[in-house]
């Protein structure tokens, strides 16, 4: 017999949820009207997990997300109620599983939930802190407000994140390309020139046989290459997983030189950001701190955010925890205490924000600046000694036959 899955409300209108068996919808709403309770949706089961399944087996951009999130925020801001506004945007959102998202949101929105509360059934989409803001908005009754902070969120990041990428995408393809050009001259071009060396029967020089060497495992054991380099890489993808190996590797790029300057200010720029638009939007300062300290990737910043929490929770002030944990640069701590005493945490925080993503602009351009030289000069040097251990036999049997 088929299952149901409802939302109701019953004889003292508390809203209810649950499961029950019937031959189909109608005998369903028949069998829970005669228990006294009064269907505002149902669904059959596995029709219910089947749309859900598409929206946790879909990521939506955080690009598109703020797109999406900035048409909400117009729609509300043209006088239309919430459920309106999310009808109209699911018509015209083109993401097929961002549209079943919404569609869903309205669904909820429609039974009776409040808007966050539906937001915060799609945790794969919408993270803590999209729930916090919108929470705050509804409370404080600015929620179109709380979505453009939301929407500008979101298009800073994505722009942060694009800057990233675009700066890392010359030395990859530079480093890619140099490492299948090396396969190839290792496995296809060496083996054929050996034949000529082996057949001189002369010592050959200590490059040259170490090149040869390499030439042969590649040729003649790549398999057991292949295997070790896919074993390598799946314990280094459990153990970056692992609490242990995560932290280990934080700690480590953090270290790095150049590079984990880099790392500081990105994860720095993102943490004042997102604590000055909750701290902005009305979220209490230890609820903010919780929620962005969830959604801070690097293990070592995270841990001083818990840091920080708890030294506020304890009465401290924030300046003092961000200096205290050791993890934040004195330019932050200096304008979070300015900010404490004039007031405006809030926006000390943005502007320490700003002044961090234009830092990690100019730092990204000079590591790019000084990568690119330096990949050119290793690929430069691994083609010069092939071609050096290649060419000192040719120059030993010449002196030979002379």
């Amino acid at each position: 017999m088929p299952r149901f899955t409802y939302r109701a409300k019953d004889s003292s209108l508390r809203v209810v949820e649950g499961t029950i068996e019937a031959d189909n919808e109608t005998a369903a709403i028949s069998r829970l009207g005669s228990q006294g309770v009064f269907p505002i949706s149902i669904l059959e089961a596995h029709a219910a997990a089947s749309a859900r399944r598409p929206l946790l087996s879909h990521r939506v951009s955080l690009r598109t997300l703020a797109y999406t999130t900035r048409q909400l925020a117009d729609l509300l801001g043209g006088g239309l109620p919430l459920l309106s506004a999310l009808t109209l945007l699911a018509r015209q959102t083109e993401h097929p599983a961002l549209r079943r998202v919404i569609e869903a949101l309205a669904g909820s929105v429609r039974d009776g939930r409040s808007f966050s509360e539906a937001l915060a059934e799609h945790p794969g989409i919408f993270p803590p802190l999209y729930v916090s803001m919108v929470r705050a908005g509804e409370v404080g009754g600015g929620l179109e407000q709380a979505l453009s902070r939301l929407a500008e969120l979101g298009e800073n990041e994505a722009e942060l994140r694009s800057r990233v990428t675009s700066a890392s995408a010359y030395p990859l393809f530079v480093l890619c390309f140099a490492m299948a050009m090396t396969t190839v001259l290792m496995v296809y071009v060496i083996p054929k020139l050996s034949v000529m060396f082996v057949e001189a029967g002369q010592l050959l020089p200590l490059p040259t046989r170490l090149l040869l060497a390499t030439s042969g495992v590649l040729t003649q054991w790549w398999w057991a290459v292949l295997a070790g380099l896919i074993v390598l890489g799946v314990g280094l993808r459990q153990w970056h997983r692992s609490a242990l190996g995560r932290a280990a590797i934080d700690r480590w790029l953090m270290a790095l030189p150049g590079f984990g300057d880099l790392v500081r200010k990105l994860d720095t720029a993102r943490f004042t950001r997102s604590l000055g638009v909750l701290v902005g939007q009305g979220v209490p300062v230890l609820q903010a701190l919780d929620v962005v300290g969830r959604n801070i990737a690097n293990t070592v910043l995270r841990r001083a955010v818990a840091q920080v929490q708890a030294a506020v929770r304890e009465g401290s002030s924030i300046a003092s925890a961000l200096s205290a944990s050791g993890q934040f640069p004195v330019f932050v701590s200096n304008m979070v205490a300015v900010g404490e005493e004039s007031g405006t945490v809030d926006t000390a925080l943005l502007k320490v924000a700003g002044t961090y993503e234009r830092e990690v602009d100019r730092t990204i351009r000079t590591l790019t600046t000084v990568l690119e030289p330096v990949l050119l000069v290793a690929v430069g040097g691994v083609v010069m000694f092939i071609v050096l251990a290649m060419l000192l036999p040719v120059f030993q049997i010449g002196l030979v036959v002379q």
